[in-house]
């Protein structure tokens, strides 16, 4: 392994972004999974189905179905310094014709921390991984017409709604449509710095530290 590719797999596979701590999800977390993805309100927001019935032995099932894959990550959250996990993110790596597109997704399971700014700092982190580790050219979400939450944490982080798939889900009682949301790389790095010192604060100097490349 040479001095300029450790940085580079460090950030990828335990990436610090000021409080808070992005690592691979192991089998032993699909327990605490199991728990997260069978509670309505939280599956209403992060799935858009309250009825999301998950078996341990289905979360088994997608855990090695994923193993598989290279392109596309799935972390566990955790605040750094607790070492607790509090949500899970996804990144997955797509391709548009011959454009690199990343993916993203992301829930806070524990809903005492819902509001207190963690989205956006979560959102960020993965906006670093998509476009400084990932060299994609374009980053995508999308979430249900009702999660104001999470459409208001993606305007901030500097994506645009581009478009709105209409009905698409049925959650108690009625239909809602999807709102699609997107940001370019050269939008993000237009904004990066602000954006950066905003989520990071005085962690940021330890952050940029952190993926610098010494050679």
């Amino acid at each position: 392994m040479t001095a300029q590719s450790k940085p580079i797999t460090t950030v990828l596979l335990m990436f610090k972004f000021g409080d808070i701590l992005f690592r691979p999800t192991e089998k032993q977390d699909l327990k605490l999974v199991h728990k997260w993805e069978n509670n309505a309100e939280l599956m209403m927001y992060s799935r858009s189905k309250p009825l999301n019935f998950v078996s341990m032995a289905q979360l088994e099932r997608q855990f090695e179905e994923r193993l598989k894959e290279e392109k596309n990550l799935y972390f566990m959250i955790e605040f750094f310094d607790k070492k607790e996990p509090i949500g899970s993110a996804r990144l997955e790596q797509r391709d548009w014709g011959n454009i690199k597109t990343g993916h993203i997704g992301t829930y806070i399971a524990k809903k005492e921390l819902w509001g207190k700014g963690l989205g956006r700092q979560i959102t960020v982190a993965l906006l670093e991984m998509t476009f400084m580790q990932l060299n994609a050219e374009r980053c995508d979400a999308g979430s249900v017409e009702y999660n104001q939450r999470a459409h208001k944490t993606l305007i901030f982080s500097g994506f645009q709604q581009s478009g709105i798939y209409r009905k698409v889900h049925f959650v108690n009682g009625r239909k809602w449509d999807h709102f699609y949301f997107d940001l370019l790389r050269e939008e993000y790095l237009d904004l990066r710095k602000e954006l950066l010192e905003r989520v990071l604060g005085d962690k940021l100097d330890e952050y940029l530290e952190t993926i610098q490349i010494q050679v």
